[in-house]
């Protein structure tokens, strides 16, 4: 199976935590009933809260759930830039700003790292422009980078 986009089954509500998720992004948490999800790998993204403030460097900030194999890693990433290609193609820039706060992974995830960015393009790409609600494209393309100050 591959990453899908979907609404969130009160069962899984229930299962992984999400309204204990949520009492922790209060300001612009966006209590999202939708994830995208890959059940075989046990992996998923959620949009959590999204940055205020008219200004792009403040409104594309975003903050993330990646549930990974057990653990729940909060990110913060920025959309650099968006569009479509004149073939309509879709694509997105995101850029990685940090990993739980600035405390990078859990040490016993440190090794699995190239995996987990592995994963969170997958799961972007599959994300689109906006989950659940996205357009269809004929295809999209995520490139994904990680700040330099970023702690991995």
């Amino acid at each position: 199976m591959s990453f899908v986009n979907e609404f969130i089954s009160d069962e899984d509500v229930e299962k992984y935590r999400i309204e204990e998720i949520d009492e922790k992004f209060v300001s612009n948490g966006t209590r999202a009933r939708d994830w995208t999800i890959d059940r075989d790998r046990d992996v998923y993204l959620r949009n959590v809260a999204i940055g205020g403030g008219a200004e792009p460097e403040l409104r594309n900030r975003m903050s993330w759930t990646l549930y990974w194999h057990g653990d729940l890693i909060v990110l913060r990433l920025d959309l650099i830039s968006g569009g479509e290609d004149a073939d309509g193609a879709g694509w997105a820039q995101w850029k990685l700003m940090w990993l739980n706060g600035s405390s990078g992974l859990p040490l016993h995830l440190k090794e699995q790292r190239t995996q987990i960015l592995a994963d969170l393009k997958d799961a972007l790409t599959a994300y689109r422009s906006f989950g659940i609600y996205s357009r269809e494209w004929p295809s999209y393309q995520v490139i994904l980078e990680v700040d330099e100050g970023c702690v991995i």
